[in-house]
């Protein structure tokens, strides 16, 4: 048998050399698409203000204010009278020695006008003893330079709070860590502020006098939004101006 002849002004089908380096740059710039939109995304959500940093800080503020409100709201409980000033106290340039864990700082006066420190101390007699030796002694310390909010518990007797509050060794449990905010919580207390408690209706709404609170305290904080000032607010029922 002949073999078949070639027909003449046909060539043989295929890539060319140029066709073949066309097809691999556009898979180089399809790969270094897709890295720069894994890293931005990446970035996006575990970078330095990214979601899940962002939500980290704002769950740890949101369960840290939440426990401070808590264990605010028992301040003067148990006591006869308790007021601003002996009960509970406002510190400025508060600091607690983390070797010692002694707290520093000065009394702040409360007043009427809204007075303002980095600590709070308070002293409480949550079991209705007749001993002053069995009352409890809390407080709240924001560190201004780690950003960090603890709560302390006195580890001993602390009674009277305005001359023990400075030697009591304190037992520290951390309600925000260190590093977490742009800006540490800041504090203030009022005396007589009518302050209104959760769930209280205004007299325009039910015609009745609201019950109110004379001491209010206000944490300051900025949360994860950039230049944000937020506050919040707990009315302390037992104390009184």
């Amino acid at each position: 048998m002949k073999p078949h002849a070639r027909h003449p002004g046909r060539s043989q089908a295929g890539l060319s050399l140029v066709s073949l380096m066309v097809g691999m740059a556009i898979s180089m710039f399809a790969v270094l698409g897709a890295l720069a939109l894994y890293r931005s995304t990446t970035q996006t959500v575990f970078g330095g203000g990214g979601l899940v940093r962002n939500s980290l800080q704002d769950g740890q503020l949101a369960s840290g204010l939440l426990s401070a409100q808590i264990a605010l709201q028992g301040a003067g409980y148990g006591i006869s009278s308790p007021v601003t000033g002996t009960h509970l106290l406002l510190l400025s340039n508060a600091s607690l020695n983390p070797n010692t864990l002694i707290l520093s700082g000065t009394v702040v006066a409360v007043g009427a006008a809204a007075s303002s420190g980095n600590a709070l101390v308070w002293i409480a007699n949550p079991g209705l003893s007749a001993s002053s030796a069995d009352y409890r002694c809390l407080g709240l310390v924001s560190d201004p330079s780690t950003k960090a909010l603890y709560m302390i518990q006195s580890s001993g007797a602390c009674s009277p709070l305005t001359t023990q509050w400075s030697t009591i060794t304190w037992l520290r449990r951390t309600l925000v860590d260190a590093n977490v905010q742009a800006q540490a919580v800041t504090m203030s207390v009022q005396n007589a502020s009518n302050c209104w408690p959760y769930g209280a209706v205004p007299k325009t709404i039910s015609s009745y006098d609201p019950p109110a609170a004379s001491v209010q305290v206000k944490f300051g904080y900025s949360g994860s939004v950039t230049g944000s000032s937020n506050t919040y607010t707990s009315c302390l029922a037992n104390l009184s101006s």
